[in-house]
């Protein structure tokens, strides 16, 4: 189910929400004993809170042991990666290690702000303390990746992000019943009045309900300390599973378990539900710098996107373009229908202008060749389908890989579904430019051989 987080979304859709949350003193209210003055609670926050959750939540999946192993045995061994983009190993690897930090780094910076609005005054310094965990101040011990605690976390985090989904949804759905009712008394239809009366009304029954399970009646408190926990966890994990390949993480090893063990419920003066201590972890006191170590600002992100070399598809700005091109064209070749001429015109000006004149270029010299022999074209159509059949194998899945990469960090389209993401070495983005210009321009020369030698349209070609 996809939805679209308060803020970031529709404006028709971020106006049903701020409608809603601005008159819900009175008709969709809590009471007031839902939260004390002492210990504020997220309300409208919670749907930005929820996507950060859904960002944890994926990551975590993403680096359990299955995960790991598919991406070194699997995602990075594939025909189009290897072809495309590397097969160096460690390259590859300090890629996706990037960008999980990355995606941490972003889901961190919305902790941090979070945590300023805590009672909590360890809370309040998570910004310190993720700066110290970069510099390699951190214990480990009692982070661990799949203790039954973190485990029952993540799937609190998850139930927390699907319930504050529904009460989204039944914030959208009571304001489209009301736009409804509106228009029915503008029409005098005064019989179905009633309808909408009682539907509405139940519908707030419901809205209230979710408040009260969702994220929105959760203190700041309680849920920054569950997300800087598992900030906590997957970090130590990232520098856990990387660290024999990726020199510049920080070594987890004994010398960087100089602090108290992690406790719960330690501090009486910490407010209710409140059961984790960012000070048994790392220093929170003040910012500690070490040179050794990486130093990573939150506030510098997307850094993987711009760091990839100039002879590749994604510094020439063409990732998303040629993705496109490719799957439109496996769309077609798969397909017994005809290219109608405007999606032929249409497939042919994606195509930057060297593109054209090389795609040109070879149409002719294989018209020319065939026009001297007539005789086997059948046979030639054949052979130009086992061929494209073979490129689409490898080239296809990088193609779809890169629009999904797109998609997942579009944020009107985020899927509260949590996981794992696609990388972005598996995408376009690293690939290599003239390697991947010489195939498109192969697949769609050879799609034009068999639109013409099958006589499925008026004119063989794209061109």
């Amino acid at each position: 189910m996809a939805w679209r987080p308060a803020g970031i979304n529709k404006s028709s859709n971020k106006s049903h929400v701020s409608r809603h949350t601005k008159s819900s003193s009175s008709s969709l209210s809590l009471s007031s004993s839902s939260s004390s003055s002492c210990s504020p609670t997220l309300q409208i926050l919670a749907f930005e809170t929820a996507k950060c959750m859904v960002r944890l939540v994926a990551l975590y999946k993403s680096l359990s042991d299955d995960e790991f192993h598919r991406l070194r045995n699997g995602i990075m061994k594939s025909p189009g990666v290897v072809s495309l983009n590397s097969d160096d190993e460690t390259y590859l690897l300090s890629l996706a290690c990037e960008e999980m930090l990355e995606n941490l780094d972003q889901a961190a910076a919305i902790v941090s702000r979070l945590g300023k609005k805590c009672i909590d005054v360890e809370l309040n310094k998570f910004d310190i303390a993720y700066h110290n965990m970069k510099q390699g101040i951190i214990d480990a011990r009692t982070l661990d990746f799949n203790t039954e605690h973190v485990v029952k976390t993540i799937d609190q985090m998850e139930k927390y992000a699907c319930s504050t989904s529904v009460l989204y949804a039944s914030l959208v759905g009571v304001d489209e019943m009301e736009i409804s009712k509106r228009k029915k008394w503008r029409q005098n239809s005064g019989s179905k009045i009633d309808y909408f009366n009682e539907e509405i009304s139940s519908r707030r029954k419901q809205v209230i309900h979710f408040r009260k399970i969702s994220l929105w009646n959760q203190t700041f408190d309680k849920i920054v300390a569950l997300m800087a926990q598992i900030v906590a966890v997957i970090f130590v994990r990232i520098c856990t599973v990387f660290e024999p390949f990726v020199s510049s993480l920080p070594c987890i090893t004994a010398k960087n378990r100089n602090f108290n063990r992690l406790h719960y419920n330690s501090n009486p003066k910490s407010p209710k539900g409140v059961t984790f201590r960012l000070s048994s972890i790392t220093k929170i006191d003040k910012f500690i710098t070490k040179i050794r170590y990486m130093d990573v600002n939150t506030e510098k992100n997307q850094m993987l996107v711009q760091s990839a070399p100039e002879n590749t598809v994604g510094v020439a700005g063409l990732a998303v373009r040629y993705a496109n091109v490719i799957i439109m064209a496996e769309a077609y070749f798969y397909s017994s229908k005809m290219i109608t001429n405007d999606a032929r015109e249409y497939m042919f000006e994606m195509l930057p202008m060297n593109l054209k004149q090389m795609l040109r270029g070879k149409l002719k010299s294989h018209w020319h060749k065939d026009a001297e022999a007539r005789e086997g074209q059948q046979g030639v159509a054949e052979g130009w389908k086992a061929a494209l059949e073979e490129i689409f194998e490898w080239l296809a899945p990088v193609a779809h890989d890169t629009l999904q990469w797109q998609q997942e960090r579009n944020l009107e389209q985020r899927n509260l579904d949590a996981k794992p993401t696609v990388l972005l070495l598996q995408t376009l983005h690293f690939s290599d430019l003239e390697r991947t210009e010489a195939a498109i321009v192969e697949i769609l020369v050879g799609l034009s051989c068999i639109y013409r030698y099958e006589n499925r349209g008026k004119r063989g070609g794209i061109c």
